[in-house]
Order: C-alpha cells, then structure tokens, then sequence
C-alpha cells in the first residue's frame, strides 16, 4: 500500500485510509485529510522534513512520520465536486431526526431563528454529559456578537476593524485560552464584540475548541458572525456546518474578497447563501469594506434570537444514539465540553474514536463540495504565484537556513539592543522619580517603602515593556505575513527529537536577552504539550540580567579565562534546557501526542494597523498581568530586608546582616555550606528572587563596596574592584564556579514566574517553575563544586 510520505514532488494522489490516534485522525479530518480527497506534494524542508502538500487549494505541512500514516491510491483525475443537481443535495449530516431538522430549516428560513443547543460534545457522541443553560445576557441593552473562524482567515482584523480598537481580554478561568472582548456603538446600539480563538472545528477536544464550544453555547452570545477565507471556502466551511448544526443565529463574512476578485475567480453569493441557509456578505476587514452591512445583519439576527428567548422558545437537544466506545470517548462523559478540563497538566489528548465522528466529517466534506459545485471557481492569483516562488527558495538548504539564522538573529538584535535605548530612559526616569521622592519627603520607614519598594516595584516591570512591545511587533510581522509557520517547520526537525514543536525555538532564542517576554511568546505554540515544556525550560536559557554575576565572579576568579568561562555558562544552560525538555516530554502529558499539522498561510503584506494594535494589547497584558503579582513581590522582599530597623547608628551592611534577610541568610548558611557559600552569598540569591541583576548589588553592599565597584561593566574592570579583592578573601575559585551555576538555573526572577503563571493559566506551574529549578540548582552546583575540588 502506497504511503503520503512516499509520493513524489507534484504527484497527485488520492486519499484512501489514515491510520493513527483518535486525536491525529481528528486533527487532519479538520485540515480536509479525509478519504476520497486529493493531495498533492510540493516541496520538502531542506533536510526532508517535514513535508508540503497542496490541499483544497491551501498548504498543509506534516512531518513524515505523519504523512507515512496516510495510505493513499495514484489518482489520474482530480477531485471535482460531483454534479449533483440542486434539489438532490443532501443535507449535513446531523444527529437529529430527518423530519425535526426539516423543521428547523424551514422555522430558520421564515425568520425564527433557534436559541443555541446546549449540547457541547461531537454529534456522534449523544448529549453532552454537563448541561448548559440558556441564560440573559448580563447586561441589558448590550448585544453580544462572536467572531468565529479558521485560523489565518482574517477574523482578528475584522474585529479590529469593526470594534475601532476598543479591546479588553477575557480569559477563562484554568485555562491559556482568551478572547478579545471590543465594546462599541454602532446605529445607536451597544455591541459587545467578542473575538474567540481561531479553531477549524469546535468538537472540543483542545483548548481552543473547548473554550470556542463553551462560549457558543453558554447562552452568553445573541449571534455569530461567521469569518471565512474566501480564498480557500472548502476547508472553512467544515466550521460553518459545525456551527449551523448547534441552531445559532449566524451570518457568514466572506473575507479577503479583494484578494479572491483580484485571482479572476469567481463565487455566486446569493446562490451560496441559499444553498447554505444563511445570509453572506463579502468584506475586505484591512479595507473596513462590507464591515457594516454585516454588522447590521448580525444585530437583527440578534434581535430576534433575543426575542424568541425571552418569549420562553427554547432549543432542542441533540438525541443521537451513543458512540460505539462511550467508555473512551472524552464527549459521552462530558470531557471534551468544558476548557477547565482542557488544561495542559490533564495530559489527556485523547479525541473521540468512533467511526461515526470520522465519517461525518467525510459527508460534510462531500456535501461542501455538491454546495460549491457550479457556483465557486477558484483561481490562483498574484498571492499564489508570490508564495510558490518564496516557498522555491525556502526548500533551498542554502537560502532557508541562513536567511532564517539571520531573521532571528535580527530580531533578537533589534529586541535587546536597540531596545536597550527606550530601557534605559524607562530607567533613568524611574530613578530621577525615586530621587525626587526622597527630596520631598522625610527620612523613615514611608520613604524607604514608596522608593525602594513601589517604585522599584514598579520600575522592574515597566523597564521590560520595550522589549515586550518590540518583540511582539516582530512575531506579528512574522505571524501576519505568513512566514512564522515556515519558520517552525524548519526548526521542528530538532526541537521534535527533544519532544517540541518547532515554534519552541522562537521563546528560547528570546531566552538570552530577557526570559519574561520569552515566556509570553509560548502562546503561539499551539501544541500544548510543547508550550508548557518551553514555557517550563526556558528560564534556564541564561538572561541578560545574569550577567553582571558572570562578569563579576569571572572576571574576579578567572581573569585570564573570563570570556571562555561566560561562553561555557552559556553553553550549559543551554544543554542544560534542552536536556530537560527531554526529560519531561517522557514524564509529562505522556499520553499527549506532538502533531505537525501546520497550516502554512500564504504570504501576505501585513497591515500596520493590525500590527501596531496587536503589538500594544500585549504590552498591555503584560503590564497588567506582571504589574500587581511584582509590586507585592517587592514590597515583600523591602520588607525583609528594611525590618527590624537599628537604632540609626548601623552601617547599611550592619543593618543588612541584622534584617529578616540578613536572618534568613545566616539560617540557610548550613545548607549552602556544602557548596561553598557563606551567608552573604546565601543572601545575594535571595535578593536575586526579585531579580537577578541584584545579586551583585546586594553582595556589594554586604562587603562593603561602593555602588561602582558592585557592577563593573568588563571582566576586565571586575578583576581590579574592591569587591573582586574581598570575594578572593572569602571564598574560593570552585564556589565561584559553583555560584555562577547556581545563578544560572536557580528561581528564576519574579516577573517571569508570574509570567509562567499568566501564560499557563495558574500557580501550579509556577511554584513548580521555581522548586525545580532551585532544586536543580543546588545539585547541579553541588556537584560542579565538588568535581572542581578533585583538579
């Protein structure tokens, strides 16, 4: 039996059967991989994975692996629609009875329009365990439109285009999934615009199809406004059956129509929305055209869903037999329903098995093609032709790797070098502030507490937004003209092996200038499985703010050697992350599979509106996310080194040594003991929890040493400062290696666990972020200090 992966480059072949999980078969039905569908090969990566296809007209990426799943016959004829004429096409393939959903089309065609079904599991799999009311809205007056589409169809710029940039965003609670909530008014009438997660399928087996079906059917949403590519309307369309099959109020916008007319292809819309059931309108969202009209019809759709509620008209339930396997099936128990149950730590990946769910998507396919036959041709036009001969230089092993070496190098550059500008102006803003504060007002405790507390607070977290706010423009560059997704498949080939997605080498590169944005830049793997494991490794990629640590103990121990030394640390923490995510891609969410069904956009000119305005909602998120867990953190760690005070005759290393700090730094002394440390060095890792770059400032002031010679700015300088003379009285050179080590892997610094809690939904992962790397830490220190010992 011929394989996917043994067809050779523009042969066309036809799919036959497609082995695997549950989970991967689900997947790649969502993508269009469904029997009887042609599949074309058009290039390979430049080591031969993954693997392109042309599929309905877009470009489906696989890595070999999976493509060798999928067996499939030479088929000398294309995969046209069948001729079926009009009034013998068959209806989507539901579970509710003929002659009830007969009477659902005709209550929807004389303008009743149905409540949604509480019903929140696969059709195949019978009612959901859980129920979902149908309850009012909150607020009264406001009508709630959702935006619901494919990824890369254009749904996020037409809810730009249509919320005017009026955005807040909701997340649900346990979960990493969010939406975009915009608030407007338009005609006179308050909408609440709510952008949900691109998703090809709400059988709510992932998060993002878990929180898209929760959302829908939680009675919250008046109407739907449908977002589609028109330039590729077969594989869209899956959705819109899905979605029509619940009875909700929607109404489809056939985006990127500008593009599609300029292609010379062509579409009958008013024949298609008859055929459909559903009205449609053409829009171009970057162009505001046709954004409206559509908004007009999604409020008198809602009107009358509003109505109908209020006058007591309920939905019905799905009542379809039972799945042949209810035991495993995530949607008869009511697994699959909710997005709590979605979390990453589940582990669960686990996808519907019955038959009947695959051969569903089969029929929806085949009944999209009887819709579209006669009345959709499609054409390649400028998009494709540019795409085709960009993707030609991709599969070039001489061009891609080096121009995707020197894009991120650019990016990394861009982000902490010229960022380093508008970081130090945040800086030195923040300090002439603390400065005027401690001019107005009066020695003592309040002092103490709004300068080195809140503001020092609050200057450790605003200091980063440059570098959130230039990263994230570049990864929506990157993600919005297409490339982002050719960019994974050329790192996945490594980062597989270690049991990540290949968009995790994007966050770890980030690593090496500031771990908090890094972090954050986990959301766009959307593999759960491979953005929690980067999410959990990549705070031990060594940080800008490490350092002066490196500088001063380099410089101090091994002057001779200083470069070499931070070039092995460096190394190290690299191996080090790599080695772990190894380790817990065997130990976590075992039963979670790794998947490379990528989609990979056309390449498009990205709209800098859409840009800039994506850019600033997460710079903002950050501030807000960051900005209250770090003023308390920091008000803490004042706290314990400001309290109990002196009699004001102490030095400020006397009154160091004498705080809760000083305390603690003299209570762990026994346990840092075996790696050579003392308890100033005990106190400096303390200090070093708010973040890293206080750890030299702190073991300055506990030596004795003036602020200039606590952060020299060269080994070179290091080697000659008093601070480099007092720490070769105190220690040795095996605890110097051994304290760079420990700085390296240990807690990482405040903001990025709270950005390890912000990003995975809750504290679990981040408690479990700082314990482990401190334990990790230790030994690993304790260990190199030991071996240094032995030479």
């Amino acid at each position: 039996m011929m394989r996917l992966s043994d067809v050779n480059t523009n042969e066309t072949v036809m799919i036959s059967h497609i082995e695997g999980s549950g989970a991967f078969r689900a997947r790649l039905s969502e993508m269009g991989f469904v029997t009887g569908k042609t599949v074309k090969k058009l290039f390979t990566s430049p080591v031969g994975n993954p693997i392109v296809f042309e599929l309905m007209g877009g470009q489906i990426a696989l890595r070999k692996s999976e493509a060798e799943k999928i067996q499939v016959t030479v088929s000398g004829t294309a995969d046209a629609p069948s001729t079926t004429p009009e009034a013998d096409i068959p209806a989507p393939s539901t579970d509710i009875p003929t002659q009830k959903h007969r009477s659902d089309r005709h209550q929807r065609r004389s303008g009743t329009v149905m409540p949604p079904s509480p019903h929140t599991g696969c059709p195949s799999c019978g009612p959901s365990g859980r129920r979902i009311t149908t309850d009012t809205p909150a607020e009264a007056g406001v009508i709630t439109i959702a935006l619901v589409g494919n990824p890369n169809c254009g749904k996020t710029s037409l809810f730009n285009a249509a919320s005017g940039g009026h955005e807040r965003t909701g997340n649900y609670s346990g979960v990493t999934v969010s939406s975009v909530v915009g608030e407007m008014v338009f005609d006179g009438r308050k909408i609440r615009l709510v952008d949900l997660p691109g998703t090809y399928s709400i059988r709510a087996f992932s998060p993002e199809e878990a929180y898209v079906a929760h959302e829908l059917e939680s009675g919250r949403i008046d109407a739907v406004i449908n977002v589609l590519d028109t330039t590729n309307l077969e594989r869209n369309l899956l959705l819109t059956m899905q979605l029509k099959e619940r009875n909700l109020p929607l109404v489809g916008a056939l985006n990127m129509y500008d593009e599609f007319e300029e292609s010379q292809s062509t579409l009958d819309i008013e024949e298609l929305s008859r055929r459909l059931d559903m009205p449609l309108y053409p829009t171009v969202a970057r162009k505001r055209i046709g954004i409206d009209t559509l908004l007009k019809k999604a409020i008198e759709l809602a009107d009358q869903h509003i109505a109908l509620h209020r006058a007591g008209i309920q939905g019905h339930t799905h009542e379809a037999a039972c799945c042949n396997d209810p035991e495993h099936c995530t949607h008869c128990s009511g697994k699959g329903a909710h997005p709590e149950d979605m979390d990453a730590d589940n582990g669960s990946d686990t996808a519907c098995p019955c038959p009947e769910r695959e051969h569903e998507d089969v029929e929806r396919y085949s009944h999209i093609g009887q819709i579209l036959d006669g009345i959709y041709i499609k054409k390649h036009g400028r998009s494709h032709q540019v795409t085709t001969t960009l993707d030609r230089l991709l599969a070039n092993r001489w061009i891609a790797y080096p121009l995707f070496v020197a894009i991120m190098w650019f990016i990394f550059w861009v982000t902490f070098t010229i960022g380093q500008y508008p970081m130090d102006w945040i800086d030195n803003g923040v300090a002439w502030l603390t400065a005027l504060c401690e001019s107005q007002m009066p020695e003592g405790t309040l002092q103490a507490l709004v300068c080195d507390g809140i503001l020092g607070g609050v200057g450790s977290v605003i200091v980063f937004l440059p570098n959130i706010l230039i990263l994230y423009f570049f990864i929506s560059i990157l993600e919005d003209s297409g490339y982002l997704a050719r960019a994974a498949m050329l790192a996945d080939p490594l980062f597989n092996k270690l049991g990540l997605h290949g968009k995790s080498f994007i966050p770890m590169l980030m690593g090496y200038g500031c771990n908090v944005p890094a972090v954050m830049a986990t959301r766009t793997i959307e593999n759960p499985k491979s953005r929690m494991i980067t999410m959990l490794v990549t705070p031990m990629i060594s940080c800008s703010a490490r350092i002066p640590v490196y500088v001063v103990f380099a410089g101090a121990f091994f002057p001779q050697n200083a470069s070499t030394v931070m070039l092995c640390l460096y190394v190290f923490g690299t191996g080090m992350a790599l080695f772990v995510a190894w380790v817990f891609s065997k130990i976590f969410m075992r039963r979670y599979e790794s998947h490379f069904v990528m989609e990979l956009p056309p390449y498009r000119l990205p709209s800098s509106r859409g840009v800039c305005r994506h850019t600033w909602e997460k710079g903002r998120q950050y501030l807000r996310k960051m900005g209250g867990i770090i003023l308390v953190a920091s008000i803490v760690i004042w706290a314990l080194g400001h309290f109990p005070t002196g009699n004001g005759e102490l030095t400020e290393a006397e009154q160091q040594e004498q705080s809760y700090m000083g305390r603690i730094g003299h209570a762990i002394e026994p346990i840092i003991r075996p790696l050579g440390y003392d308890w100033r060095m005990g106190v400096g890792i303390i200090a070093g929890v708010g973040a890293k770059e206080l750890m030299v400032s702190t073991l300055g002031v506990l030596y004795n040493c003036a602020a200039e010679d606590a952060e020299p700015e060269t080994t070179e300088d290091a080697s000659q400062t008093r601070l480099a003379q007092i720490l070769s009285q105190h220690t040795t050179p095996e605890a110097a290696l051994s304290y760079m080590i420990f700085a390296l892997l240990y807690f990482p610094c405040l903001a990025t666990i709270a950005a390890v809690k912000g990003e995975s939904g809750t504290w679990k992962w981040a408690i479990f972020t700082a314990a482990y790397t401190t334990l990790l830490a230790y030994v690993t220190a304790f260990a190199v200090y030991r071996l240094a010992l032995l030479f």
